[in-house]
C-alpha cells in the first residue's frame, strides 16, 4: 500500500505550508489527516449532531473516527477515499452511541453546532426551532434520520448518499420521501 494522497486533496496553501519538506518525500500521514481535519471537521460534526441530539458525544464520535483513520491509514485500500471512510466512520460511531443510549435510557441534550455568530436574541430563537426540528428528526427510524442527515445536512447527492449508507438509490428516495413526509406532518401537529 502507497501512501500517497491524490495531488487535488492539497490544496496550493496547504502545498506552500509543507514546502519545507524535501521534494520527492511524501506528506506524512498526520499531514494528510490534518488536511482531511480542517477540511471536513464541520459538516462531519453537523452530520454527528443532527444523528445523536448531542454535541459532546457527536464531538467525541468525530473525534474517534479521525483518530481510527490515522491509526489505520496504511490499511486503506484507496486514500482518495478517505473522505468516505470517515463519514462511514463517523456514522456507525453514531449508530453505536444511539444502540448504547437506549439500552441505558439515558436522556440526551439538544444542540446545534453554529458557523456564524449571531445576536443572542437570533441563537436563543434560533436553539429552539434546531432543538424542536431535531427532536422531531429523532422521533423518525433510523434510515430515515440518516438519509435526511445525508441528503439535507451533508447536501450529498443521492447517488452519494447510497452509496454510504450501502443502499440503493432507489431505497434513498424512498426515505427521504417517506422522512421529510412525516417530519413535514410532525412540524404541523407541534405548531
Amino acid at each position: 500500500m502507497t501512501n500517497s494522497v491524490p495531488e487535488e486533496m492539497l490544496s496550493m496553501a496547504e502545498r506552500r505550508s509543507n514546502s519545507r519538506r524535501d521534494a520527492t518525500t511524501e506528506p506524512s500521514r498526520a499531514e494528510l489527516v490534518e488536511v482531511l481535519f480542517r477540511r471536513h471537521y464541520t459538516e462531519l460534526l453537523r452530520l454527528a449532531v443532527v444523528m445523536l441530539g448531542s454535541r459532546e458525544a457527536a464531538e467525541d464520535a468525530v473525534q474517534d473516527s479521525f483518530v481510527a483513520l490515522h491509526r489505520n491509514w496504511r490499511s486503506l485500500r484507496d486514500p482518495a477515499a478517505a473522505e468516505a471512510y470517515l463519514r462511514s466512520a463517523v456514522l456507525n460511531r453514531c449508530r453505536s452511541w444511539v444502540r448504547r443510549q437506549v439500552s441505558q435510557r439515558a436522556p440526551r441534550p439538544l444542540m446545534l453546532v453554529r458557523d456564524q455568530q449571531e445576536s443572542p436574541e437570533d441563537t436563543t430563537v434560533g436553539r429552539d426551532e434546531v432543538g424542536s426540528l431535531v427532536a422531531v428528526m429523532r422521533t423518525l427510524a433510523r434510515r430515515q434520520r440518516e438519509v435526511l442527515a445525508c441528503r439535507y445536512v451533508l447536501e450529498m447527492s443521492v447517488a452519494e448518499t447510497a452509496q454510504l449508507l450501502q443502499i440503493s438509490e432507489g431505497s434513498v428516495k424512498a426515505h427521504a420521501h417517506r422522512g421529510l413526509h412525516l417530519l413535514q406532518q410532525r412540524i404541523e401537529v407541534a405548531r
